[in-house]
This record gives structure tokens, sequence and C-alpha cells, in this order.
């Protein structure tokens, strides 16, 4: 049986299938559990991205976590894209000379 937030997603998202929506829910109620917490969505984005989320779950994952932002895609996309975690290392994008 689906939990709530599987429900909520099957209910919103056209084409979800019920297991990539348990999966994704499962994800979602830990990365509250961690921002209840106190761990700060950049250690969360890197939880994600350790635990191999593709960054387009990522971002829908993130589009529950925060809220209701008037542009809750356009922010959860940025936030996803631009965390510590999914940028490459400045260190190693350097040219080499």
């Amino acid at each position: 049986m689906p939990s709530p937030t599987a429900e909520e997603l099957l209910a919103s998202i056209g084409g979800l299938s019920p297991d990539l929506a348990q999966q994704a829910a499962d994800r979602i109620d830990e990365c509250r559990s961690l921002l209840a917490a106190g761990i700060d969505m950049d250690t969360v984005q890197q939880h994600l991205k350790d635990e191999g989320v593709p960054v387009v779950i990522a971002v829908l994952i993130t589009t529950r976590l925060i809220g209701d932002h008037p542009s809750k895609l356009k922010a959860a996309r940025e936030i996803v894209e631009c965390s510590p975690a999914r940028t490459p290392d400045s260190a190693l994008s350097r040219p080499r000379h």
C-alpha cells in the first residue's frame, strides 16, 4: 500500500509508476526528517547524491521539501544543480599548466 506521500505524487504527476512514487516518497520523508533535525539543504543534496539519486528525481524530491515557493520547480532545480554535491570541484575543473 502506498504511503500518503506516494499517493500525493501519483495524484499530481502523470505517468509516474507506483514503485518510483514510493521510492521518491521514502526519500522525501527521509529528507524531511533530516531537515527537521537541523541538517542544511546542501547536506541533504549530498545525501541524495551519495545514495545515487539522479538529478531529475532529486529535483522532484526538492520540490516537495521547499514548500510553497512561488516558482517551486525553478527553485528546486537551482537548489539541486547549484548544490556543492552536484557542481564539479573548482580545483578539478581548472586548466592545468
